[in-house]
């Protein structure tokens, strides 16, 4: 996995100008959870390799841009003041079959069998 700062400058040259780019504490919190996320769905304790770093990356921007109202996919309001809200859940669903095959990669087993 690469380092920290380098992961942070990839994902702040992904914000438009004029686009208000978070703080590195708050990318390097996205980048984490991102990372904490991929890990689990590949079932391993493997570190994962560096070719996960652009999905970490490319999520992470869309997490980011996603806070707030930006990730709301509808928003209802009713007399009175009650306002309801429905959010995009998971971030990683773009990435499934990347990510499918990342775990198949990952998980293999040292045990062939020939005939």
């Amino acid at each position: 996995m690469a380092e920290s700062n380098d992961l942070v400058s990839r994902v702040k040259v992904r914000f438009l100008d004029g686009e208000e780019v978070p703080s590195d504490e708050v990318i390097n919190e996205m980048l984490s959870t991102i990372k904490d996320r991929i890990t689990i769905r590949m079932e391993t304790t493997k570190e994962l390799p560096e070719t996960v770093n652009s999905i970490v990356v490319d999520a992470a921007v869309k997490a980011l841009r996603l806070r707030g109202y930006e990730g709301s996919l509808s928003e209802s309001a009713s007399e009175g003041g009650s306002v309801s809200n429905s959010f995009i859940d998971n971030i990683l669903e773009a990435y499934e079959e990347d990510l499918k095959a990342l775990k198949r990669t990952m998980n293999k087993s040292g045990i062939k069998f020939f005939r």
